[in-house]
């Protein structure tokens, strides 16, 4: 929720909004091919451009450049009016600079084209708390759960929505869960000044739960690990009890790292809505009260000056507007990228690598192999596409990718590595690139004793 301030009686202030952007769904990456005909473009070439132009939206929503990611919004509509991101970006910005009924129009529209959206859900439910409008906040972010289980900002906003209406059962539930998705929304002190509040009203399971997660934060708590032993005893978890049991009595005798507070210091702070409360003071508020995704990366290709006007000039009668960006007043790192084509081996290996960064395996494998399609010798290509296969357990496959990018960089390879690799390449029956190996291991290292006794194996 946009919670970030309580000041006053509203649950969040304008300035500060609590936008989920992480998983953003993307478009299926298709090849965008040479024509001769550049005033006749493909389907398939306006939805590549398209998504280009929305990852840079976010890379200027990044950079608070919201005149640059309207038009890069704008831009990618024009191509690919089904461009759901692009009208959920627009949203956003829009939201932040307080025209709100705008904002409605523009979520609206992106859930016609992809009623799935869970982050859209969850910000109109932001939106609505932040008018106040409690019943409709909450099923919006209701909805935004039952999409996606795991959108711990979404819970943690709920359990706000949920004490605004009295429901303070419902409202720690949502906490806890939060909590269990995200444990870094709340600081070691947090965790144990109402974990402490819920022990006194009896609620010792969820108070476990909060002490537990302090206990992970500052291990050295003394008093705090001794309160844990003493719920997990009443609690009768007494597997539990002994393992923080040794955890106290290991410390070394001095005094606890955090000052201990009175009993009325406790009472006080949990007076008028503790769980807005609560979040309120949370550490984490900076790194989730940003309209662009925790995990959105700088390396996004960006679309060259006038690129538009020169592969389309014209679609649909209208002309796209250029991107105004002046290489001198970029950064380096975004001059470089101004610089790349979106169909270059490059900009398909670093969409390659975003969608690595999301765990989106399956698109991150087709970028990286569009990106070896145009640069067979594109040996980081080969590299990257050999961790995603470690991690789809395509072990075979990550084996022959890692062979190849060798192959291609035989310089910058360690002989430990040729003969790690000859041994994987052995478990998967490949004898004549484990013997290139095992020869390129000992022309690196002549005393490799190991590396020459399985190279005699296999030649004798």
């Amino acid at each position: 929720m946009m919670n970030t301030n309580h000041n006053s009686s509203t649950l969040s202030a304008r300035d500060n909004k609590s936008f989920d952007r992480s998983d953003l769904p993307v478009q299926s990456l298709a090849l965008i091919e040479s024509s001769n005909q550049l005033d006749r473009p493909t389907q398939e070439q306006k939805k590549s451009i398209a998504l280009i132009y929305t990852e840079q939206a976010l890379v200027y929503c990044q950079e608070h450049n919201w005149r640059k990611a309207i038009l890069a919004c704008k831009n990618a509509l024009e191509l690919d009016p089904n461009t759901a991101d692009a009208y959920k970006i627009l949203g956003d910005i829009l939201y932040r600079q307080g025209k709100e009924a705008e904002a409605l129009g523009v979520y609206a529209k992106a859930l016609t084209i992809n009623p799935n959206s869970a982050t859209v859900y969850a910000n109109l439910g932001t939106l609505y708390a932040d008018r106040q409008d409690w019943h409709k906040a909450l099923d919006y972010y209701q909805q935004a759960i039952i999409l996606d289980p795991n959108a711990a900002i979404a819970y943690r906003n709920l359990a706000q929505v949920w004490e605004e209406l009295g429901d303070t059962d419902q409202a720690l539930e949502c906490l806890c869960q939060a909590i269990n998705l995200d444990p870094s929304i709340l600081a070691a002190e947090d965790y144990f000044d109402f974990g402490k509040e819920l022990y006194q009203q009896g609620k010792l399971k969820e108070a476990s739960i909060l002490y537990v997660h302090g206990i992970q934060l500052n291990p050295k708590a003394e008093a705090e690990l001794g309160q844990l032993v003493q719920i997990f005893e009443e609690l009768s978890e007494w597997q539990q009890a002994v393992v923080y049991y040794h955890q106290l009595i290991s410390l070394p005798e001095s005094k606890s790292d955090r000052q201990q507070k009175s009993q009325d210091s406790f009472a006080s702070w949990t007076k008028n809505k503790p769980i807005r409360k609560l979040l309120s003071n949370s550490k984490s508020k900076s790194s989730v009260n940003k309209i662009v995704a925790k995990n959105t990366q700088s390396n996004i290709p960006f679309l060259p000056q006038n690129l538009a006007q020169e592969l389309i000039p014209k679609i649909q009668g209208k002309s796209i507007k250029s991107n105004s960006t002046s290489v001198d007043q970029t950064t380096p790192n975004t001059r470089e990228k101004l610089q790349e084509k979106p169909d270059s081996p490059l900009s398909w290996n670093n969409l390659g690598s975003i969608y690595a960064q999301k765990k989106q395996w399956t698109k991150a494998i087709s970028c990286y192999q569009k990106a070896l399609e145009l640069e067979p010798n594109f040996a980081k290509s080969y590299r990257n596409l050999a961790r995603v296969y470690s991690k789809t357990k395509e072990q075979r496959k990550a084996v022959l990718c890692w062979y190849e990018a060798f192959a291609i960089e035989p310089n910058i390879v360690k002989p430990e590595e040729y003969f790690s690799l000859a041994q994987k390449l052995l478990q998967f029956q490949q004898q004549d690139k484990a013997i290139a190996c095992l020869r390129r291991t000992i022309e690196l290292k002549s005393d490799f004793e190991e590396a020459h006794l399985i190279l005699n194996k296999l030649v004798n």
